[in-house]
């Protein structure tokens, strides 16, 4: 049928359809648009399509893990990605005798540069299970900042130069500045020393290693173990076997013990046979005894002890008075030596004296026996 046939409210209404189908078409044709527009900007914003990129580069001993595209973090954050990975060129000899075998390329993302300073460095540890490795940026503290807007708007990163001059006396010194150069379309960029940590791989089988090694002693411990419960076992199937008999034994004996307290216990048993009757009091009486002479033991030690330290303290006396006056020995040595002259003199006299001469005579049997 064709449109003319069609009665004008026919047509008035199929022209309503058609403006909201057109209507329909063009939003979701214009949805689709922002979408992908989204889209992209989002993926610029992440993979950095539209920032300022910045050159590092590291060098490492294995490259085992890393690959062209691998993240580049620092402090948990992706600042960029590995741009080159290759092996170093024969011609390195000094490199590679460093154990820098593998050339890393880096590209880090503005405005993350700024947080690169001289004294950061490249950490490489172990990413996942799967043998990759994450590449971690330091964060430097005391160094200055590897690259730089310059004043005409471009980035420059820190050169350093060595300059030889010569001083007075011709000796060469060696001075050293720095400064910020542009970078250029193919610079390498700045290098960051490489703190590496062996790959996942490596470290399993080290541990395996280490496992196998082990495993001998291991073994031997727990045949060790084998063998003390064995004995253990053996230990106690014996001590089943005895415990029966020592509880016979603890069982006679209870009966014996029990059967001896009587005897023990009532008048004409076997404590008064041992001990007779009179033999107890007279034991007690001595006993009783001592107990008194020994309450005054304490007292006449006491007395003894105060009589000793008073001689103690005059005979301390009288050495200090030996000791102050060193003429009283010589004096009483020469008074006895006097009084024994006056004794042999007075004995003369007397014996001479007719009166006293007879109270000397002496028997003359005596004289001889001294005689003899």
């Amino acid at each position: 049928m064709a449109l003319q046939d069609l009665t004008p409210q026919l047509r008035t209404r199929l022209g309503r359809v058609e403006r909201l189908v057109g209507l329909f078409v063009s939003s979701a044709a214009v949805l689709l648009l922002a979408g992908f527009i989204y889209f992209l900007r989002h993926t610029a914003a992440k993979k950095g399509w539209f920032v300022q990129k910045v050159p590092y580069y590291t060098m490492i001993a294995d490259g085992t893990g890393i690959q062209v595209g691998s993240e580049v973090k620092i402090m948990g954050f992706k600042i960029g990605q590995v741009t080159r990975l290759e092996p170093m060129p024969l011609e390195a000899a000094w490199e590679r005798s460093q154990g820098w075998n593998v050339y890393v390329g880096l590209e880090v993302r503005e405005p993350y540069y700024g947080y690169i300073l001289t004294d950061s460095s490249v950490r490489l540890g172990a990413g996942d299970f799967l043998g990759g490795r994450s590449l971690d940026v330091i964060p430097g503290r005391i160094g200055e900042v590897t690259v730089q807007r310059l004043a005409n708007g471009k980035m420059g990163h820190l050169h350093e130069k060595f300059s030889e001059v010569f001083t007075r006396d011709r000796t060469k010194a060696t001075n050293e500045f720095r400064q910020y150069l542009e970078l250029k379309k193919d610079a390498p960029g700045y290098f960051l020393l490489a703190n590496e940590q062996p790959p996942l791989a490596e470290k399993l089988t080290a541990i395996a290693t280490d496992v196998h090694a082990s495993l001998p002693s291991v073994l031997a411990m727990t045949n060790s173990v084998n063998v003390a419960l064995s004995n253990l076992n053996s230990i106690t199937a014996q001590l089943d076997r005895t415990m029966p008999i020592l509880s016979n034994v603890l069982t006679q004996t209870e009966l014996l013990i029990t059967e001896l307290r009587p005897l023990t216990q009532k008048p004409g048993g076997i404590g008064d046979l041992l001990v007779p009757t009179n033999l107890n009091a007279q034991l007690g009486i001595v006993l009783a005894n001592v107990n008194t002479r020994s309450e005054l033991v304490g007292p006449t030690l006491s007395n003894l002890n105060s009589l000793v330290s008073q001689i103690g303290i005059t005979v301390s006396n009288v050495n200090y008075q030996l000791d102050r006056d060193t003429n009283l020995i010589g004096n009483v040595s020469r008074l006895a030596d006097k009084t024994t002259s006056l004794a042999e003199s007075t004995d003369t006299l007397l014996r001479r004296h007719w009166l006293f001469r007879s109270a000397f005579k002496t028997n003359k049997t005596e004289l001889k026996q001294r005689g003899r």
